[in-house]
Formats: C-alpha cells, sequence, structure tokens
C-alpha cells in the first residue's frame, strides 16, 4: 500500500491544496526562466515545471507524484460545426474527440486514467513564447484558443487553466511573464496568476539561441556544465 496521499483523501478541498502548489510552483518557475532562455519549445517548459518545480511541492506535502500526467489522453465534447448550404446555416456535431492529449493533467488519485473513466481533477495546457518565437501573435492565438477549447469542455474537469509563458524581447527592457487564466465549472473564467520578472541572462545568451536552427543546434559544445573539465 502506497504510504503517500491522495489528493482526494487529504480531508480538504484538493483545488484548494492544488491551487497552493501551483502557485508556488509558477512563481519558482519564472526566476528559472528568466536566467535560462534556452528552453525554447513549449514541452521543454511544461517538463522543467513539472519535474523541477511542481512535483518538488507534492513532495512536501508527501503528496503521490503518480497523480501527475504528460500528454495525457483525456476526454473532449463534440464541437459544434456550423455550416453555410443554399444560403441557410446548419449545425452538427464533431466527432467526439476522445484521445485529445492535455499538457498536464492532475488526477484525484493514483492510477487513474481517461480509460477507467476517471474524471480529472485538475488540466493544464501551456503556450510559451521564446526568444526564438517568429511569430508571437500566433502562440498568443494560440493561448486564447486554449481558453476557449477549456471553456468548452469545463463539465469533463473540475478546474482548468491556461498558462502562457512569454520572453518580451523589448529594445529598453527584456523580461519573463507568466499569466495564468483559471477555468472553473461554474464561474467565469477568470486571471489566477500573472507576474513577470526582468531577465538574468546576457544578451549574448540570447543572441546565440537566434538564427537557423541548423547554426543553433550544430554550434560547439558550449554548455559550461556539459564541456569535460580537465583532470587536476
Amino acid at each position: 500500500m502506497s504510504t503517500f496521499a491522495q489528493l482526494r483523501d487529504c480531508g480538504e478541498d484538493p483545488i484548494v491544496i492544488f491551487e497552493e502548489l501551483f502557485h508556488t510552483a509558477l512563481g519558482k518557475l519564472l526566476p528559472e526562466l528568466a536566467k535560462a532562455p534556452w528552453y525554447v519549445r513549449e514541452r521543454e517548459v511544461v517538463n522543467l515545471f513539472v519535474f523541477g518545480h511542481l512535483i518538488p511541492q507534492f513532495q512536501k506535502k508527501n503528496l503521490d507524484i503518480s497523480q501527475l500526467g504528460i500528454e495525457v489522453a483525456v476526454q473532449k465534447l463534440p464541437k459544434i460545426i456550423v455550416a453555410e448550404s443554399d444560403g441557410a446555416k446548419s449545425s452538427k456535431q464533431a466527432r467526439e474527440m476522445l484521445g485529445r492529449y492535455a499538457d498536464i493533467v492532475v488526477w484525484p488519485h493514483a492510477e487513474a486514467t481517461l480509460w477507467q473513466t476517471c474524471k480529472p481533477l485538475v488540466q493544464v495546457e501551456w503556450k510559451h513564447i521564446s526568444c526564438r518565437t517568429e511569430r508571437p501573435p500566433d502562440i498568443k492565438k494560440g493561448h486564447e484558443d486554449d481558453i476557449r477549447l477549456l471553456q468548452h469542455n469545463r463539465s469533463l474537469v473540475c478546474v482548468s487553466y491556461a498558462v502562457l509563458t512569454e520572453w518580451h524581447m523589448d529594445q529598453r527592457e527584456r523580461y519573463v511573464e507568466v499569466s495564468c487564466k483559471r477555468i472553473g465549472v461554474v464561474k467565469e473564467s477568470g486571471d489566477f496568476w500573472s507576474r513577470k520578472v526582468a531577465a538574468t541572462c546576457s544578451e549574448s545568451e540570447i543572441a546565440v539561441l537566434q538564427g537557423p536552427h541548423e547554426k543553433v543546434r550544430s554550434r560547439p559544445q558550449a554548455c559550461p556544465v556539459c564541456i569535460p573539465q580537465p583532470s587536476a
């Protein structure tokens, strides 16, 4: 029998418990992103957040970390497609998408999955604008799409969040911002957490990441941690 606690058995509102941990983890992620522009891809940021910050918060509460999942299949409601035919509008339901993957899922207990007909406690959708993003407005539109999708499927999960992490590269200042929208079952969507922090990396660390993919990824090894140190 597992000695780790399940969120549903904590004796408190599991959403309240999770949001406390989630808030703390987001706060710890932000300064790390501000010093590390090399987390370029959305999945890289999601993995950093879950393994580097959310799991440690779960461990502090002695919570079972197997309740967490990345890229997990969740149920979706059918979409309504509106089509025009002979000047008149008609609607039909699109096929239900059972295989849609959520960026982060928190289950109310261990060994829970869609196929077990379990209802997720939490679903998180994430978008990231890095120092390499060529069209930030497209990513912001994707973030707004996430919010609408979570609103559409709000009955299938206890609470959802749409997170946007963004590098701002203004001429006068460089900073990283995290914003998070909360989508509940009953209440209207609202801001859960938003904050920005000035970049703490050097301009050269950003500059070396920009340009063609082939050039950036094929450059000589430069990571100070990976470069072998001369033996004494």
